[in-house]
């Protein structure tokens, strides 16, 4: 059943599934066969290809049953926006290279990094890149916080089936064991303060790290204030229940001239974040994606 429901995939690829009822009729003949599939599938989204898993528990199974990769409006923002002669991509928290992919096959002259600490995960994002014969993204292995050290990574990758969340984070309330194990915590500033980012480098870096977000923002300080640098990141819960949590990481950018945008390039400020989390149900973590940027970005969709 497997190779058929690949040759499915190659016949009619998923970028050419671009209407309502052909995306319905494809999740029909998945949910058809799905008891019958173990996978891995390739799907073809026209600039790349990436490796999905139809395992209930997986959340690659999203691409398979919505027949589109996550997020389509936030990778759109950052590909129009890195225009520049020189670019660069961040991607901290790369999981699978949703993000990674797509920014590194569409944006002129732009070196992708991509931080990576679950063991797992960077396996199955190494596969995707050579999948795609992808020279311009850097694996890097680390976590991404406020401070150089060892941290303790709660890794949701079983690695005897495919069950992931996509969704592990750094704790320091879990015992060490085989899939709670140490890593390396980096900041942005320090990993690359040996590299000489020019004048006429546009960077964005993109931050979903399941609570860390501010921290990794607070280590990307001389990065963010002296270069031509947006940052995207998600607000939750998440990040408002860790013991150090406070607005003012966000408010030093304000105070010097940085605005604060939802995804639809409406200004927002700090407050708005705060009462955004309030006003969710229990059943919701985050309010979604913000993007913290010193200049004026084209928000304008392109869904291509």
């Amino acid at each position: 059943m497997d190779k058929l429901f690949q040759t499915i995939c190659n016949i009619f690829p998923a970028y050419k599934l671009d209407k309502t009822i052909k995306k319905k009729i494809f999740y029909i003949f998945f949910s058809i066969c799905k008891i019958f599939l173990k996978g891995p599938f390739i799907l073809n989204f026209g600039n790349f290809k990436i490796y999905t898993y139809p395992a209930k528990s997986d959340y690659t199974r999203f691409l398979l049953t919505r027949v589109s990769v996550p997020d389509p409006r936030e990778r759109n923002i950052i590909i129009q926006n890195l225009i520049n002669k020189k670019n660069v991509f961040i991607d901290c928290g790369a999981n699978a290279g949703f993000y990674s992919l797509d920014i590194a096959t569409k944006v002129e002259n732009v070196i992708t990094y991509a931080f990576e600490p679950s063991k797992q995960e960077r396996i199955f994002l190494k596969n995707n890149i050579n999948l795609n014969k992808i020279t311009n993204i850097e694996i890097i292995e680390f976590a991404v916080g406020d401070r150089d050290d060892e941290v303790i990574f709660n890794d949701t990758r079983d690695e005897k089936i495919n069950n992931s969340s996509g969704g592990g984070f750094v704790t320091s309330e879990i015992a060490e064991s085989k899939n709670n194990y140490r890593v390396k915590i980096v900041t942005l500033d320090n990993y690359f303060k040996d590299i000489n980012f020019q004048n006429d480098t546009s960077i964005f870096i993109k931050i979903d790290l399941e609570g860390y977000d501010f921290k990794a923002i607070s280590g990307a300080k001389n990065i963010i204030l002296n270069y031509d640098c947006s940052v995207i990141f998600e607000f939750s819960k998440m990040i408002m229940s860790q013991k150090d949590y406070s607005i003012s990481d966000i408010d030093f950018f304000l105070q010097r001239g940085f605005k604060l945008y939802d995804m639809y390039g409406n200004k927002i400020s700090s407050k708005d974040l705060e009462a955004k989390i309030d006003e969710l149900d229990d059943d919701h973590d985050t309010c979604g994606n913000i993007i913290l940027s010193k200049k004026n970005l084209d928000f304008n969709f392109h869904n291509k």
